[in-house]
């Protein structure tokens, strides 16, 4: 069974899942309120990719002359009077890797249910009989790479 779960782990780490994840999901209004919540969220202190984001989607609503929410005006409106800069950037950036590790995760998760076997060990880190150990084999990554992408996607919540 390793072998099979090792050779279908490789097949899905070619394929671009993150397209694939965003063309499959149906469109919904809980997917917009969860986006419309997060860069609200991330307004009250944003680090320089959320500044990004939310300098983009301001401008963009104002081209297309519709009305900001009220947190996302007061954001422009202390961006364009100069009282809210862009920050400098703080540590390191939280999105390296990110492909990358959504791609891990996905595939755990992959393996996890086409195989029946538990995600990671949390008691070792070895390449045992856990989906985890699938995929570092099949990646060429160590276990510890795939399981710490693997818990970093669980606690941001990603579906």
């Amino acid at each position: 069974m390793s072998d099979e779960a090792i050779r279908f782990a490789c097949e899905f780490l070619t394929r671009d899942v993150l397209v694939e994840g965003i063309n499959s999901a149906p469109p919904g209004a809980s997917d917009f309120y969860h986006m419309y919540k997060a860069l609200e969220q991330a307004s009250i202190d944003p680090d320089t990719n959320d500044f990004d984001t939310l300098v983009v989607v301001a401008v963009d609503l104002l081209r297309k002359n519709e009305q900001l929410p009220g947190w996302l005006a007061k954001f422009a409106a202390d961006v364009l009077s100069g009282e809210h800069k862009r920050p400098t950037k703080r540590g390191a950036d939280k999105y390296t890797n990110w492909e990358r590790d959504y791609k891990l995760w996905r595939c755990v998760d992959e393996v996890s249910r086409r195989f029946s076997l538990p995600k990671y060990d949390n008691t070792d880190l070895y390449e045992n009989e856990t989906s985890a150990g699938m995929v570092s084999k099949a990646s060429g990554f160590s276990i510890e790479v795939v399981v710490t992408a693997y818990k970093k996607m669980n606690r941001l919540g990603v579906k």
